[in-house]
This record gives C-alpha cells, sequence and structure tokens, in this order.
C-alpha cells in the first residue's frame, strides 16, 4: 500500500525579513544639522570687535573685572589667604586678601588630594590634582604666594576667555547659535582687553602713566605691583608678558572644545 506523505511547511521568514525583499531606510528625523562652528565662533568675535563702537564702556568694564576680581580671591584662598571680591556699581574693584592661615593650606592641600584619589580612574584630572595637592603648600609658605596672588587678577581674567571659547565650541548647555555667539563674544571682549592693556603697557609711555594714575580706590595696579614690589624690574617685560599669555586662551579653548567633543562623540558610541 502506498502511503502520501505530506508536504514540508513552509519556512517563516526569520524576524519579519523576506529573502530579496531591500530593507527600507531609516525614517528620516526631524533634530536639524549641527551648526558649523567657525560660522558662530566668527560671529561672535566680529561682535566682540563691534561692541566698542556701540556698548557703553563699563559694559567691557564689570564683565572683566567679575573673573579678574575672582581671579585674586580664588588663588588667595587657595594658597591659604582668606579672601573676598567686591565690585562697586561706580567702577570700582577689589579683593581683600587676609594673612597666612596655615590650617587653610592643609585643607586645601587635602581637599585636592581627596579628589585626586576620588578621581584615580580618569588620569588626566588625577595627576593635575595631585600636583595641585604638592603644589599648595610649596607655595603657600614662599614668597611665589604673593606674585600668584597679585598676578590671579588677569589670569582669572584669561581662564574666563578660555572657558568662553571653550563653551562656543561645544555649544555650551543649548548647542544654539546663539549661545556659541554669546560665548565667543564674551571670550573675546575679555581677551581684547587684556591683550590692549598688555600691549599699550609694554609700547606706549602714555599708557603707562595712566595705568600708574588709574588703581582702584587709589591702589597700586597688579602689574605695577608685580614689576616694583615683587619682581624689582620695570613694568614693560612684566606687560610684554602678558600680552604673550593673552595670545593663548583663543588656541586654548578651542582645542580644550575639540578634546571634549572627541570624549563625549566615544563614550556615546
Amino acid at each position: 500500500m502506498r502511503t502520501t506523505l505530506p508536504p514540508p511547511p513552509r519556512p517563516e521568514p526569520a524576524f519579519g525579513r523576506v529573502i530579496g525583499v531591500r530593507e527600507l531606510p531609516p525614517p528620516p528625523t526631524d533634530e536639524p544639522p549641527t551648526p558649523p562652528r567657525w560660522r558662530w565662533l566668527a560671529v561672535g568675535l566680529a561682535a566682540a570687535w563691534l561692541s566698542g563702537f556701540v556698548l557703553p564702556r563699563n559694559f567691557t568694564w564689570f564683565l572683566c573685572a567679575l573673573p579678574h576680581e575672582m581671579g585674586h580671591a580664588s588663588i588667595g584662598c587657595l594658597l591659604g589667604r582668606p579672601s573676598t571680591p567686591a565690585i562697586a556699581l561706580h567702577g570700582e574693584a577689589w579683593a581683600g586678601i587676609a594673612e597666612l592661615q596655615p590650617w587653610l593650606v592643609w585643607v586645601m592641600a587635602l581637599a585636592a588630594a581627596g579628589l585626586a584619589v576620588h578621581q584615580r580612574r580618569r588620569l588626566t584630572v588625577a595627576v593635575p590634582l595631585a600636583l595641585l595637592a604638592l603644589a599648595v603648600p610649596l607655595l603657600a609658605f614662599s614668597r611665589g604666594a604673593d606674585l600668584l596672588i597679585a598676578a590671579g587678577g588677569h589670569l582669572g581674567e584669561l581662564a574666563f576667555a578660555t572657558w568662553c571659547f571653550t563653551m562656543a565650541w561645544t555649544g555650551g548647555r543649548t548647542g544654539t547659535p546663539q549661545e556659541r555667539a554669546a560665548c565667543a563674544m564674551a571670550g573675546g571682549l575679555v581677551q581684547f582687553t587684556v591683550l590692549r592693556l598688555g600691549f599699550g603697557l609694554w609700547t606706549d609711555v602714555a599708557a603707562r602713566s595712566l595705568y600708574e594714575q588709574n588703581g582702584s580706590l587709589g591702589l597700586k595696579n597688579d602689574l605695577l605691583v608685580i614689576a616694583e614690589d615683587l619682581l624689582a624690574c620695570r613694568l614693560q617685560p612684566v606687560a610684554m608678558l602678558m600680552f604673550v599669555a593673552a595670545l593663548l586662551p583663543l588656541p586654548l579653548g578651542l582645542w580644550i572644545g575639540s578634546r571634549r567633543g572627541a570624549t563625549n562623540d566615544d563614550d556615546s558610541g
């Protein structure tokens, strides 16, 4: 007797994919393309230059005074001298620097060491913190502390400008063209101000004469303190060094921003 076997079952397509049918591309997203960084950086720098003809002079002064006095106060506290900044609306600014407190030096050193241990998996952060923990007591009890505190004002301005350029490159919190251009404008205003001051004091006798007379509250300006009281030299070489340092915020900020962007891309991948 001949038996007829039933036909084998037809194989089902795996995961809903059919052989011979080309996959469709993913649906388009509504997200706008990333704005070109260089364009908005240039817009912000151009706005910083044009603002000198439009904005009141006090606007740039206040923008620079905030990081300037914070720079004095931050380095003062770091090196064991309790400090506080103050800015008056009538155009005067200063930082109160107290006497050396040894306990504060060791608090700062131990805090830096603790942060280094906490960030030990990130060597690019842990190593600078460890070096800072070693440097704080060495500097705080030396004459170098007075030099760093006096230079801290302009160092604070340059650090702020560098941060602004970093935000202009990375996009900050929103990544919008408005934030990129605004950050570039703020960084450009501060950097241009320090460059103009350094170049004027380096090359112009009239600028040096004015600088000697316009200290806030009748106090001696920072670069004069560094040159005359701490280094016993002329003002010109100190101004030249500051001018050279003031060239760094733009390239340094863009380099830091590009490194941050590369790190974020690696983390997202």
